[in-house]
């Protein structure tokens, strides 16, 4: 047997703070009281006890005048803590550091008007506390399906109890996100908590059992046994060594002992020294023989055309037939081992009819297989596996020695129709499902490269920012822009990003294959989106537009919006203006699609120009007139040499005609 002793066990910070005051207290020969148990510890709640300090309720208060009383690690309600020091000569606050943050909190959170969500356990007394510095909406959520049940809210902000698990608060949030806007999060989890929680669930994973130390009516100690439970342990969770029984171990049993944060050292060494106890008479009445299904080392000392004889350490030699050496039809066993090597065996027979000690590879290497495999699922870790056949649906490979089905739609990022160009391929991949007893292993090679592309965006996240100048790679053209690959992630140029000039599809711009350089005009993490800018490389037109375009000019444009009021006219890509509607015809008019529609060219003339605010007045009445006006001219050459002040008859004009209708 195998004893480990997880990181973090023990008293935390604020738990270590509450018990060296009552300490001091004890040393300095004062009574006291707390209100409630200092912490969730019977034991420790039993020692001051008899040490003079005990645990009272607010009711307790109202018999008699106390002098001191403390107030518990979980700290409480304002009103509480004025009625306190109404009735007591002396209040000594013990409450937690990390918890007296999370009060304050909750008050600014009030005084912005925000509704506040707590996440934690509604009776118990730290999220009573944080409730009651709350002077506005409140709702506590304890787990999922109470997050279920929230009303759909405007905006909130949210602050978590410190015992919580991370897991609870994701599972939470992800919920609670669809039902409205969480403006502000606070993940108020206590680090230490995180810490000791994080270290328990490693342990968990390569020990059978774990004892689980502390107080059974201890928050972040039950939550310590659950989460390592959900890691396959044997959990038992005890206050003292006492409560621990022999018959639950077994001597080749790997231990793990962890305890909860109100869990004083000298507890935890008992336990320990129990534990040792144990081990020690097991490793007494340890049977040396080899049985049945041991799994144990080896060293290949010889292989012949049929078997493999190998040194286990025992008094004899162990073999290894031909049809034990793989998983694999062999002509040889040359083809899996080499004397000298090192591998597992498996013991099939101690002892048959010959004497001979029968041990098997393939049975180890399934064995162990699965070991590796179930550590690597819950593990998250990526797998090699070859892609050895394919069958209907998908593929089926090699990990671990133990075969797994990989589905069609997991091959890659899309569907891939022919999965024959993969045979013999080793790739990496991500184990999705397992089944033991069903003997299925299912890989995804989409997950693994998802991961990594979320990788390489949280690199690309931590090197580009907002303003930066990049060069990318047109991957896809969409109706509404196109998404530019920057380096292994996709940005999007929306179409009004493109071009200062109307453009109807992004393809008139880019196309795919094409590289670019655009502005990274904005990064949002939570949504997982970077937004790029073309246009933002070349100069706004708008800029020098007072240079080329003059008040009364008439120039040419083309219409490329109708509405209500007006029609907009382009007069130079980028540059729009606006007729309105009372300057589009001398007729009064209804809409402008009576006169003409998107994509006319049309002369306008030039009335305001505004630059700063980019907008620009126009009138084809005005346009029509100057026109009209300039036609006169030319067509009443009397009224044109009025003008220039001379003085011609009939005659002289029309003298030409005359003479030769005389002729």
């Amino acid at each position: 047997m195998k004893i480990y002793i997880a990181d973090y066990s023990g008293f935390c910070f604020g738990v270590k703070r509450a018990v060296g005051i009552l300490e001091n207290m004890v040393k300095n020969g004062e009574e006291a009281y707390t209100l409630g148990p200092i912490i969730h510890n019977p034991q420790v709640v039993e020692y001051f006890t008899q040490k003079g300090i005990k645990p009272i309720e607010l009711n307790d208060l109202d018999s008699e005048r106390k002098r001191n009383v403390v107030i518990r690690t979980h700290g409480i309600e304002p009103g509480l803590e004025k009625l306190l020091k109404d009735k007591v000569i002396n209040v000594i606050d013990a409450t937690c550091p990390f918890v007296k943050r999370v009060h304050k909190i909750a008050e600014e959170i009030s005084k912005k008007g925000l509704m506040l969500i707590i996440i934690g356990e509604k009776d118990h007394p730290e999220v009573i506390g944080i409730k009651g510095h709350c002077f506005g909406k409140c709702v506590v959520v304890e787990n999922k399906s109470e997050a279920e049940k929230v009303d759909n809210f405007d905006k909130a902000a949210v602050v978590v109890q410190t015992t919580q698990t991370q897991e609870n608060v994701d599972k939470i949030m992800e919920i609670l996100n669809q039902k409205g806007e969480i403006v502000e999060f606070y993940n108020t989890r206590c680090d230490a908590t995180a810490k000791r929680q994080d270290a328990a669930k490693k342990l968990a994973k390569m020990v059978d059992v774990m004892l689980v130390i502390g107080g059974k009516n201890s928050a972040n100690t039950n939550k310590l046994a659950v989460i390592c439970e959900k890691e396959g342990a044997r959990v038992y969770h005890i206050e003292t060594a006492e409560e621990i029984k022999k018959d639950w171990f077994k001597e080749t049993d790997k231990v793990g002992i962890t305890a909860g944060a109100s869990t004083p050292d000298w507890i935890i060494k008992e336990v320990v020294n129990k534990m040792e106890e144990i081990a020690k008479q097991f490793d007494e009445n340890h049977e040396t023989e080899i049985r049945k299904g041991l799994i144990l080392d080896g060293r290949v000392v010889k292989v012949t055309d049929k078997e493999v004889i190998v040194d286990i350490g025992a008094k004899q030699d162990g073999i290894i037939p031909l049809n034990e050496v793989s998983h694999k039809p062999v002509n040889s066993p040359l083809d899996v081992v080499k004397e000298g090597e090192h591998i597992k065996v498996f013991v099939l027979n101690p002892e048959d009819r010959e004497g001979n000690l029968i041990l098997s590879k393939k049975r180890a290497d399934y064995i162990v297989g699965w070991e590796n495999v179930e550590k690597a699922y819950n593990e998250k870790e990526t797998v090699d596996a070859t892609v050895e056949e394919i069958v209907k649906g998908g593929a089926l490979a090699r990990v671990f020695n133990i075969r797994a089905f990989i589905p069609a739609s997991h091959m890659d990022f899309k569907y891939v129709q022919d999965l024959s160009d993969y045979i013999g391929q080793t790739l990496k991949f991500k184990i999705i499902e397992i089944d033991k007893e069903q003997k299925r292993i299912v890989l995804s090679r989409k997950a693994f490269l998802e991961e990594e592309r979320e990788k390489t965006k949280n690199q690309i996240w931590d090197k580009i920012k907002e303003g930066d100048i990049i060069t990318g790679t047109v991957k896809r053209i969409a109706d509404f822009g196109a998404f530019v690959d920057i380096g292994g992630y996709d940005g999007m140029i929306h179409i009004s990003d493109l071009s200062y000039g109307k453009v109807k599809h992004p393809s008139e711009i880019l196309t795919p294959g094409q590289e670019v350089k655009v502005k990274v005009l904005k990064i949002d993490k939570e949504k997982g989106k970077i937004s790029l800018g073309l246009k933002q490389l070349a100069k706004d037109p708008w800029t020098e537009v007072d240079k080329k375009l003059h008040e009364g000019n008439v120039v040419e444009g083309k219409v490329v919006k109708l509405t209500n009021f007006g029609a907009f006219v382009e007069l130079q890509p980028g540059v729009e203006g606006l007729v309105h509607i009372s300057q589009i015809s001398k007729q009064k008019i209804k809409h402008p699609q009576e006169v003409f529609k998107v994509g006319d060219m049309v002369k306008v003339k030039v009335l305001e120009i505004n630059p700063k605010e980019k907008k620009i007045s126009l009138s084809i009445k005005e346009a029509l007139e100057e026109e009209n006006k300039d036609s006169r001219k030319i067509q009443d050459p009397k009224e044109e040499v009025k003008e220039e002040g001379l003085k011609i008859t009939i005659g002289e004009i029309f003298g030409d005609l005359l003479k030769k209708s005389i002729q």
